[in-house]
């Protein structure tokens, strides 16, 4: 009777509890901080700040939709989860970039694994990592991953999120209700396909304060298509069948126009490229020696003329439908992006950054790295967008009580030499605290606007206290870098 009705509340929870996605989940890793700090050293992707909290990183198996809403199946992901924090978390998604290979992706301790890593030991964030629908331990019917696709990834992204939290309730881990949105390269544009796909349905579920894309192709429409039809030699020519494969996999329209594979390819493309991707044991590098430089010159002739002259042609349909340009995201968003990739055009950012402004996006930043290919501009970007996400997440105010009238703003967050403090008129106590209690700097306030020296403060966390002579305070996180 006990399992009969254990099996029962299982069945209500998953078909009657539309947020409920969790199907499984298994720990795969534990770090103390100081292994933290030493295991991210070795990557590459430690940031200028000591870890501060012990993690636990969850493989975790969730529903999520397939070729259609109501369609769900089995997708792979982790879920970094910070340990003995002093306040509820921020809930934070990184999504991966470009991978054909199954095991490349993080539940399979894929090269951007660490990044989650660094979010949960460094910013205390729960951090989910989906494998991107079609890769990891996603259901086997998948041929093909979904590539560059607004509701596979965006969906994917929502619902690993909403098992997170699950997780979270399962493990007592109490939550912000905060969330915050990355990713690079694929993964940026995942971050703002799933940005989109919240503001749009589920602005009252997901509170997203910030989003930091990075290097991401938003600009299907135009730039995309652009590289598409060049005639000049591309660094990773994969990406074009990939992309197609995956839309004709989705797609019946596609399917209908191309039955098959070999109705858009040239030979010997069209019997040898579509293999490797299907198989899911190759990496996009390996699949690029068998590609042509020229990535049109794999397609059939009569393709290239039909989508040149087309308007409505079946493809470019797809590529406006999955496009990000034509939204204004209304949570603040960050841009990184370097002039010189060589797989995702500088073109994308810029071309975004100017449609979201003329939207009406009230708070967009765009920052470039300059002369960096696509690999060289994964550090910078990776370490100015956690800096950024970070310094976004309300500070704890660890039982203080915020009194009306003590609002105050600290800027730039991150800061490197100056913090500006804009208060309320009247005289005020300013102290900043490192990630110990310890006070570092004190000063009396009684301009509205004052600059503050921490030229010579450390690299880290720090919370900035201002109280009134009433003894009231408040506090804002701070992060120096």
């Amino acid at each position: 009777m006990k399992k009969l009705f254990t099996a029962l509340a299982v069945f209500f929870l998953f078909h009657h509890t539309s947020n409920a996605q969790l199907v499984s989940y298994r720990i795969q890793q534990s770090f103390t901080a100081n292994e933290l700090d030493s295991f991210l050293s070795t990557t590459g992707f430690a940031l200028p700040i000591l870890p501060q909290y012990d993690v636990d990183i969850y493989q975790v198996i969730y529903k999520t939709p397939y070729k259609h809403i109501d369609s769900l199946v089995n997708a792979s992901g982790i879920v970094v989860v910070p340990k003995n924090l002093l306040c509820p978390a921020a809930l934070g998604c990184y999504a991966h970039g470009t991978f054909a290979k199954r095991l490349e992706v993080p539940s399979y301790e894929g090269p951007e694994r660490p990044i989650g890593l660094f979010f949960g030991g460094i910013g205390g964030v729960l951090t989910a990592m989906p494998d991107e629908l079609g890769l990891g331990d996603s259901d086997s019917s998948i041929i093909i991953h979904p590539y560059v696709n607004a509701f596979h990834s965006g969906y994917a992204s929502v619902n690993i999120m909403r098992a997170a939290r699950q997780l979270a309730d399962t493990l007592s881990l109490p939550l912000s209700g905060e969330v915050l949105l990355t990713g690079y390269s694929q993964g940026g544009y995942t971050t703002m396909a799933t940005n989109k796909l919240i503001q749009e349905q589920f602005p009252n579920e997901f509170n997203v304060i910030a989003s930091a894309p990075m290097s991401g192709p938003y600009d299907l429409k135009k730039t995309m298509v652009e590289v598409m039809l060049s005639t000049v030699p591309f660094s990773a020519p994969s990406y074009l069948p990939y992309l197609l494969l995956g839309y004709h996999s989705v797609y019946p329209a596609l399917r209908q126009k191309y039955p098959t594979p070999s109705d858009v390819f040239k030979s010997p493309y069209d019997t040898v490229i579509p293999p490797l991707f299907y198989s899911k044991i190759r990496s996009t590098g390996y699949i690029d020696q068998y590609c042509d430089p020229v990535p049109r010159n794999m397609i059939k002739d009569s393709v290239i003329a039909e989508f040149s002259t087309d308007t409505l042609h079946p493809l470019r349909l797809i590529l406006a439908e999955n496009d990000l340009l034509g939204w204004a995201p209304q949570n603040p968003v960050k841009i990184h992006y370097c002039f010189s990739d060589d797989q995702v055009n500088y073109l994308n950012a810029v071309r975004a950054d100017t449609a979201w402004r003329a939207n009406g996006a009230p708070s967009i930043e765009i920052q470039n790295f300059g002369n960096l290919n696509h690999a060289g501009c994964v550090e910078p970007a990776i370490t100015s967008a956690a800096l950024y996400l970070l310094g976004k997440i309300t500070q704890c105010t660890t039982g203080i009580q915020e009194e009306e009238g003590m609002a105050f703003r600290i800027f730039p967050n991150p800061a490197t030499n100056q913090l500006k403090i804009v208060k309320q008129e009247g005289e005020f106590d300013l102290s900043i605290l490192d990630m110990n209690g310890r006070v570092v700097y004190r000063k009396g306030l009684s301009y509205d606007t004052e600059t503050v020296d921490i030229s010579n403060f450390a690299a880290g966390f720090y919370s900035v206290e201002l109280r009134n002579k009433q003894g009231q305070a408040a506090h804002r996180k701070l992060v120096v870098q």
